[in-house]
Parts: structure tokens; C-alpha cells; sequence
């Protein structure tokens, strides 16, 4: 949570920011005053006018200046890019932003989508077991996307080998999404979990991690030789307001889960 600034902050953020407009005010009521004619103003205050007129000028080119030079030398945004999953877990970025949020508001929302989940849901349980082995008060809310194991015959996989190793790894993943469930829900404890598994018929065209509708880990699927394919696993983060779309693609994964969600349960 942002913090609140107290009177005296707030002066002096409206000082800071009004600087150089009161600069361009002054120029212009200076400068004016050089053009009026003698009778309406005396000769001596024009001349006093000068010197203000000439330091006003040049905090206002200095200015100019400093904002070129300030956008030459600024570093390029670029764009969180993981090659895959283990980049995510070894750079720390998911795991710090999931500290920080039960941090300051002791409360966390997790939407995944995935195919198995195989990556996505052990790496999120161990930092939740953390919390719930130490009691501690925060609360969990998870809601998980998969494809729905009963549909694998029905969608086109690399070849059948790969099929199975992926099913194989669903089936262990939602056996252990519901002993999860059996330990740690509706106890009487202080540190809250709540865990949705959803499911889907259709090869998804991404996969990721939305935390607190805020930081979306996203990457996307491929097709080749007409069968889907993971684009490896690779991952981009994007933050609420960012410089690249961040909100839109926010926007665009909540729309698909919970159209995932409203078609749970109907095939």
C-alpha cells in the first residue's frame, strides 16, 4: 500500500512540481513589461526588470538542457524476459513479490493457468507451506487452471508418448492439489488457505502466474506440424501500469479465466 504523505510532503511535492511553470509565468510578465509603452510604466522599472529577465531565462534554457540531456542518458525499459521457468524461481522476482504482498496487506490473491501444472503448483505450495507450517497470520487465496485430464484424447500432442507424460504429471499434480486441500483448508488455525482447481477442454494459446491482479508472469503456446507446442516454458513480466501493455494483458488473462471458470464442469 502507497504511503500517505502528511501535510508538509505534500507542499513540497506541489513546490517541486511547480517550479519551472512559475519560471515561464515570470518570463512572460517580465518580458511583456519590456514591451508596454513609457507612459503606462516608468523607464527605471524596466531596467530593474532586466536582470530577473535574464536569470529567468536562463533557468528555463538550463532547464531545456538538462531535459535533452536527462532523455539521451536515460536507460531503456525493457521487458522482464525469463527463458524458462527456472529463471523465474532462480532470479527471486516471484518469490519477492509474494513475500512483499502478504507483507503489507497479509492477504494474497493467485490466479495459474497451465496445462499441468507441473511447474507452476509445487513451486507456489512450498512458499505457502512457509506460512501455513509456522501458523502465521496471512491468508491464501489460489485458484488454478488446467486442462482437463478426460480431454487428452480428444486434443493433438507432439505423439503419444508425450501425451502420457503429460497426463501422467496432471493426474500426480491434482492428487496433490487435494492432499493439500485435506491438510490445510477449513482447519482451525490462524493462517488461511483457499484452493480452487478449475479445468478446460481447449489447448490454452498461454500459460502464467497473475498475483494480486497486479504482476502477471506470462508466455505463451505455439502450434508446429498442426500440434500445440509450449514456446519452452518462457515467461515475461508485466505489471499493472507498466510500459508495455501491462494492464491490457492483465485484462486479457482475467477475461480467459474466467470464461475457463464459467465453462468448469460443463463437458
Amino acid at each position: 500500500m502507497d504511503k500517505k504523505k502528511n501535510v508538509y510532503e505534500k507542499i513540497a511535492d506541489f513546490l517541486n512540481k511547480s517550479k519551472i511553470p512559475t519560471a515561464y509565468i515570470l518570463f512572460i510578465y517580465i518580458t511583456s513589461v519590456q514591451f508596454l509603452p513609457d507612459s503606462w510604466i516608468s523607464k527605471e522599472f524596466k531596467e530593474v526588470t532586466v536582470w530577473p529577465f535574464m536569470v529567468t531565462l536562463g533557468i528555463i534554457i538550463l532547464r531545456v538542457f538538462f531535459d535533452i540531456y536527462k532523455k539521451i542518458n536515460e536507460p531503456k525499459k525493457t521487458l522482464p524476459f525469463y527463458s524458462k521457468w527456472g529463471d523465474v524461481i532462480n532470479s527471486g522476482d516471484f518469490s519477492k513479490l509474494f513475500k512483499k504482498r502478504l507483507h503489507d496487506d497479509k492477504v494474497i490473491y493467485i490466479k495459474v493457468i497451465g496445462i499441468s501444472l507441473r511447474f507452476h503448483w509445487y513451486y507456489i505450495k512450498n512458499l505457502m507451506e512457509e506460512y501455513l507450517i509456522q501458523d502465521k497470520n496471512v491468508e491464501f487465496n489460489v485458484t488454478l487452471a488446467m486442462l482437463d485430464t478426460k480431454s487428452y484424447n480428444k486434443l493433438e500432442f507432439i505423439d503419444e508418448s508425450f501425451k502420457q507424460k503429460f497426463l501422467k504429471q496432471a493426474e500426480a499434480t491434482k492428487n496433490d492439489i487435494e492432499l493439500f486441500k485435506n491438510t490445510y483448508e477449513g482447519k482451525d488455525r490462524t493462517c488461511k488457505c483457499n484452493v480452487e482447481l478449475i479445468e478446460y477442454t481447449f489447448m490454452p494459446s498461454f500459460y502464467g502466474i497473475l498475483l494480486d491482479n497486479k504482476f502477471l508472469f506470462l508466455g505463451n503456446t505455439y502450434w508446429g506440424k498442426e500440434m500445440i507446442r509450449s514456446a519452452g516454458q518462457s515467461y515475461n513480466l508485466y505489471v499493472e501500469d507498466d510500459d508495455f501493455s501491462g494492464s491490457e494483458r492483465i485484462k486479457i488473462f482475467n477475461s480467459w479465466f474466467e470464461y475457463i471458470d464459467s465453462q468448469n464442469g460443463k463437458e
